[in-house]
């Protein structure tokens, strides 16, 4: 697939064998854990190598696969063509109502109020949220930009019903904006930040204000049950790229910048918009989880109810994947 900017990213491993290779430590058999993983921080962690280097003395492989949002990740974990990899908030729950059996293994924080916005181009007649009724909005529908959507709409007292949604990709959704085909757009970094550093554009809404319980590390059940050291391994190794990043925020843009084809000064600003962290899965992210399936259920955007605890593992599951530094967060 060809590139036609830096959003323009190849979806990697979907299309090899859907075969579960098995990960178990125990056994010594040729071992592979397949990797789903998106922009930024996962791209540090895919960039340095972290899994190779941990993983290698128990003799496991590692294979990468990039993806550009999270609901196309969910559909290979879900295929069985990857193992793990992260999401925002909606998709699990996209996910959830299809009948996926994906498990959440941990918390992450999502994006930050800067960093998603709905946006209007600066000479449109659409001056506030209100404005937006009967107007063509796109977004990519089953991210967490939908629940964004939703809440900034619910504010001024509007639904997804009294606009034209137009579900595209993030890419698909820029190229209509930039085209005018359509009257908004929802938008998130990177290509937001873009969007306003070369177009002149007015942000009718931030994040401000609008919190979500945050994005989430996932794998299939049976990969999380049966390879908790491996898990257990991977998040740590997570954790520490997300410290780092924090960090050395400068030196992480020099690692990405030249990969997704920005220049380093906005590859740095991007990173400074973001906050790299992780926390263990407690029942205060089960309920806020919740909160957002029983929205979208409520709305009718997804087709039925979502119990997000069956996307769970029992406590001891979770002290088995859990990292004794991430464990430390739950208060």
């Amino acid at each position: 697939m060809k590139r036609r900017d830096f959003f323009n990213v190849c979806y990697g491993l979907m299309g090899l064998s859907t075969v579960l290779v098995s990960c178990n430590t125990k056994n010594s058999n040729t071992k592979l854990v397949r990797l789903g993983y998106q922009n930024s921080g996962d791209l540090i962690a895919h960039q340095k190598k972290v899994m190779e280097k941990r993983l290698a003395p128990l003799g496991v492989n590692v294979q990468w696969s990039l993806f550009l949002s999270g609901p196309p990740l969910l559909e290979a974990l879900d295929a069985g063509s990857i193992d793990l990899g992260p999401t925002g908030e909606t998709p699990p729950i996209f996910a959830q109502a299809a009948g996926s059996k994906l498990v959440y293994l941990a918390n992450i924080p999502g994006l930050t109020a800067q960093a998603k916005a709905i946006i209007v181009p600066k000479d449109s007649a659409i001056r506030t949220l209100t404005d937006l009724k009967g107007k063509k909005v796109a977004y990519a529908r089953g991210t967490a930009l939908t629940y964004f959507l939703v809440k900034a709409l619910e504010e001024v007292g509007l639904k997804l019903s009294d606009i034209k949604p137009v579900n595209l990709t993030t890419i698909d959704g820029r190229s209509a904006f930039l085209n005018k085909t359509v009257d908004a757009f929802v938008a998130s970094d990177p290509s937001l930040l873009q969007l306003q550093q070369k177009t002149s554009i007015r942000i009718l809404r931030d994040g401000t204000g609008i919190e979500t319980p945050g994005g989430y590390y996932l794998a299939s059940r049976e990969f999380a049950t049966n390879n908790p050291d491996v898990v257990k391994a991977i998040l740590e190794e997570y954790y520490k790229v997300g410290q780092w990043t924090n960090n050395n925020r400068r030196e992480a843009a020099e690692i990405i910048a030249p990969k997704i084809k920005v220049d380093v000064p906005t590859m740095e600003q991007l990173l400074s918009r973001r906050d790299f962290d992780m926390k263990p899965i407690t029942e205060e992210v089960i309920n806020a989880q919740q909160q957002v399936a029983d929205l979208l259920y409520d709305l009718k955007i997804i087709p039925k109810q979502v119990d997000v605890r069956l996307g769970t593992l029992t406590p001891t599951e979770y002290a088995a994947i859990t990292p004794n530094i991430i464990s430390k967060k739950a208060h």
